[in-house]
């Protein structure tokens, strides 16, 4: 049976409208009502930049189970977010003007490291996009065949169907990655895991499409941030519609 999750990226907005780098103040909140709610903190989590907030679900197993864990999400994050008078921004791609300070998250000293490594311009790059992840279950061979399948032209289909900018976050990421985001073909799963450990670990594969050791998933990066949960279900169909192919 496979599996599927989420991984979902949105902006901390004040009352004027204003992105604000509050993920301090917000993320030990949210934490503190999930417990409550007998979530673990693991579902909700930072981004590079302080003015953005992630949220995450467990492993679903149907389309029903993963709306359901979605919309808990939205509600646990909305509720702590209304008690500190601010709300969220769905956008994928953010205007620089509205953003009050360009600032790295307070809680992960590697991201730290990348913050002060990199230029102004991919920090800005880096602050200004949003987006869905979807991570689908796969085995080793399911993951050389779909990450081979998955050239420019797959990615740019992929791409399309998320895409609410005109294209404008896709280009800041490639910009900030400094890469296209195709992955290369390998011959093997172990050219797959050679090629991660080459480049210090999965989390430093910045492939739109890369297979995950720690969670055994193929992770789609390619669409923008929405609040919609309908659209979202309808990227993790078309994601699972390439591994019948």
């Amino acid at each position: 049976m496979k599996t599927f999750g989420i991984e979902r990226e949105r902006f901390i907005m004040n009352s004027l409208g204003q992105i604000v780098p509050k993920i301090g103040i917000l993320l030990p909140a949210v934490h503190k009502l999930a417990g409550e709610n007998s979530l673990p903190e693991s579902l909700f989590t930072h981004e590079l930049f302080a003015g953005q907030i992630e949220d995450r679900t467990l492993p679903c197993r149907n389309l029903k189970e993963l709306r359901s864990a979605l919309i808990t999400n939205d509600q646990i994050m909305s509720d702590v977010a209304s008690q500190l008078g601010l709300t969220f921004d769905y956008s994928e791609f953010m205007e620089t003007s509205r953003i009050t300070a360009l600032e790295v998250n307070p809680f992960d000293s590697r991201h730290q490291e990348i913050w002060q490594a990199i230029s102004p311009e991919r920090k800005i790059a880096a602050s200004i996009v949003a987006a869905v992840h979807v991570h689908i279950s796969a085995d080793e061979d399911e993951a050389v065949k779909l990450i081979n399948f998955c050239r420019e032209n797959v990615i740019d289909a992929l791409i399309a169907i998320g895409d609410h900018s005109n294209r404008m976050r896709i280009n800041a990421y490639r910009s900030m990655a400094e890469t296209t985001g195709v992955p290369q073909v390998f011959a093997s799963f172990a050219d797959i895991m050679s090629y991660i450990n080459a480049k210090g670990g999965e989390k430093n594969v910045w492939d739109l499409v890369r297979y995950k050791p720690s969670t055994k998933t193929i992770e789609f990066r390619m669409f923008g941030a929405t609040s919609n949960v309908d659209e979202v279900l309808e990227y993790v169909k078309v994601c699972l519609n390439l591994f019948e192919i």
